[in-house]
């Protein structure tokens, strides 16, 4: 008996799709692109309509302590003012804080580099501009545009003839090193002695090591409180004007566009409703600095100020 072989074949048959099933896979595969995509997608950021998933972390210099008449309160709590006013467009924030040893040049180069502190105070200088984003707003209302001289108890005689710039500078004065104030005594030719710290600045004015110690009228009060002991005095006649104005302003960091202005929008929201004066003229000491402008027996004497951006 032979054997047969048979070849099978395999013959494939396209049957007819219908219309609607067509449609359900293709509304099926774009269903499962879309959710792909939102599971990989970045949140946005940019933009203050945005809401924030989780709040906005903002750290500070110090240590977040201080009693309600110095000036760091004031700071850290405009700061939370302003970021409190825009909370309903922008979403919830915290403040933190660093403190550490190293001053306020080490704050300065922790926020250029963007580790560690997000937002500081200092006064704008044309190389702080610069490295850093100024937040465009004076917090200080032009105080720190004049300056008051503190002096030890035994110079008050000395400093009563002095009515000129030139005979001023015959006085040696305290300054911190990259102090602005200290930059333009310098340029307006007065001699400099630096101290190491802030508080040592008055052990060393009250040992005469220098003879004044250039001071903003919103510090000059809290300076006598602080100081009382060491028999030092305001110079009750004089105040240094500078020809172009200092301001006193939060920086953030160069590229943190978002914070800069969440901030601004915050402070100029405070100004408009009065939280900002209300909150500015609740510090003793700056009500103090407002008063001894518009004392008539004052002599305003003017210095240059090179230091503007």
């Amino acid at each position: 008996m032979r054997k047969i072989n048979r070849l099978c074949t395999h013959r494939w048959v396209f049957l007819p799709v219908p219309q609607s099933a067509l449609l359900c896979v293709s509304l099926l595969l774009s269903a499962i692109f879309f959710f792909t995509q939102a599971a990989h997608a970045e949140p946005k950021t940019e933009g203050h309509n945005q809401a924030r998933t989780t709040p906005l972390k903002v750290v500070v210099p110090g240590s977040g302590k201080a009693a309600p008449h110095e000036p760091y309160f004031y700071y850290v709590n405009l700061l939370r003012l302003a970021l409190e006013k825009t909370r309903a467009s922008d979403g919830d924030f915290e403040l933190g804080f660093h403190q550490h040893s190293g001053g306020i040049e080490r704050d300065r180069t922790m926020l250029i580099a963007g580790v560690g502190i997000d937002a500081m105070w200092a006064s704008v200088t044309r190389e702080r501009a610069e490295k850093l984003r100024v937040v465009e707003v004076d917090l200080l209302k032009n105080l720190n545009n004049y300056r008051a001289l503190l002096i030890h108890k035994d110079k008050q005689a000395q400093f009563s003839k002095v009515t000129s710039l030139a005979q001023l500078r015959r006085f040696k004065t305290g300054t911190g090193p990259y102090w602005t104030d200290g930059i333009i005594m310098k340029d307006n030719g007065f001699t400099l002695v630096y101290g190491a710290n802030y508080g040592g600045l008055f052990k060393m004015l009250a040992k005469h090591r220098f003879d004044f110690f250039s001071r903003g009228l919103h510090e000059i009060e809290s300076d006598l409180i602080a100081f009382a002991s060491l028999g030092l005095m305001q110079e009750p006649r004089l105040l240094l004007k500078y020809d172009r104005p200092v301001r006193y302003c939060f920086f953030v960091n160069k590229d943190n566009h978002a914070l800069a202005d969440r901030i601004e929008r915050g402070l100029r929201l405070a100004q408009a409703d009065g939280s900002f004066d209300e909150l500015f003229f609740s510090m003793p000491n700056f009500k103090y600095g407002y008063e001894m402008l518009r004392d008539p027996q004052r002599l305003i004497l003017q210095i240059t100020n090179k230091t503007n951006p």
